[in-house]
């Protein structure tokens, strides 16, 4: 058996102020998503107030599903672009003690606690009792999920590279690569969503018909941290990445404009559905890396706010559903409709999210978590 090859000399890496930038981006949109659910007519959430109008229905929906397309995705390649670097310097066992401390706690402390209570304020419709011991027969760790789906990957990577050691040399980036993801991307999401539709329920809200977005783009993040790749993103690569994006997103929208069945995009051989894993594949791949170069030249500034707020973002991932069930309570009862309480509420959510993970992030114990 061939064991992970580890560094004589112990290296602290520096932040890299764009992957903090990005993250905090990407966390305030995935808060605004949740957000939207809360007050449009898409999706589900623990508590909602749906509003009336089509026009806020219909962005909220444009908004959610496109998101949905690379968002969780772009999570999983700056995981797996920060995940080499951490096992060389700390080893199998030190990382996946890191990984089960970070990543592990939190999930649990969700699945059995804090989304089970946050559901049971929502809806109010029977005991907190019966929600708690609902958590193991119907475990749902809320949007957690993402961080149970990491440790399960990181899990993976560590057994991966005891039996298989890291490249031996450098191997540049080829675009075919990046076309073989997206083309993965899509043969796998057209298998999966036979069995398994977008938003269809799986124990532990897995997200299984995420899985080929997520799973692809986190080995590329992983090659990536390997190979010292997308540091920095060729601008061949990020301008290519950025229009093959965009005419995916046109072309989406206007199947979805024909007025088909929305079940008719979720899964099976209906032609809406491999349009929207074909689609989905190329805006997984492409919107990242576009994403990706365009923070790297135009967002990569550090400083006590930005750091901090980077520093910030997993925990004001974690907070986020408390924090939006409490302050969409707190708004229920102004006499304005749903669409306005989300102008109030999305914004509201984003920064108190992040203020809260920021003074739990500087207790000493909770950073260990957070």
């Amino acid at each position: 058996m061939v064991t992970a090859v580890l560094p004589t000399t112990l290296v602290v890496p520096r932040r890299r102020a764009y992957l903090d930038n990005l993250k905090v981006t990407l966390v305030a949109c995935i808060i605004l998503g949740h957000a939207f659910i809360t007050y449009a007519d898409i999706g589900e959430w623990m508590y909602r107030e749906t509003a009336s109008s089509d026009a806020f229905n219909l962005m909220a929906g444009i908004v959610v599903s496109m998101g949905s397309l690379f968002a969780m995705g772009l999570f999983f390649l700056i995981a797996g672009m920060l995940t080499p670097g951490p096992l060389r310097r700390k080893g199998p066992a030190g990382f996946l003690k890191d990984r089960a401390t970070r990543l592990g706690i939190p999930f649990l402390v969700y699945l059995l606690l804090v989304y089970p209570v946050a559901e049971w304020a929502g809806r109010r419709d029977k005991p907190v009792q019966e929600y708690l011991a609902g958590a193991l027969a119907d475990p749902d760790p809320g949007p957690l999920w993402f961080v149970g789906v990491l440790l399960v990957y990181s899990i993976a990577y560590v057994a991966w590279r005891s039996f298989a050691p890291g490249p031996s040399r450098h191997r540049d980036l080829r675009p075919g690569l990046l076309v073989s993801l997206a083309g993965a991307i899509t043969a796998g999401s057209i298998l999966v969503r036979l069995e398994f539709p977008i938003d269809s329920v799986q124990p532990f809200a897995a997200h299984l018909w995420q899985w080929p977005q997520c799973l692809a783009l986190f080995v590329l993040g992983l090659m990536a941290g390997e190979q010292g790749w997308l540091q920095p993103v060729p601008r061949t690569y990020q301008r290519v990445g950025g229009w093959a994006s965009l005419a995916a997103v046109v072309v989406l929208m206007a199947a979805m404009a024909t007025g088909a069945s929305i079940d008719a995009f979720s899964g099976g051989l209906a032609w809406q559905a491999l349009l929207t894993a074909c689609c989905e594949g190329i805006i997984a791949v492409g919107v990242s890396i576009w994403l990706l170069g365009l923070f790297q030249r135009r967002f990569d500034n550090a400083g006590p706010l930005a750091t901090g707020m980077g520093r910030a973002a997993f925990g004001a991932y974690v907070l986020q559903a408390p924090v939006l069930l409490g302050l969409a309570l707190l708004a229920s009862g102004l006499p304005i409709p749903p669409e306005a309480k989300f102008l109030l509420v999305a914004p509201a959510g984003i920064a108190a999210s992040f203020a809260l993970a920021w003074l739990l992030t500087r207790l000493p114990g909770v950073r260990r978590v957070l």
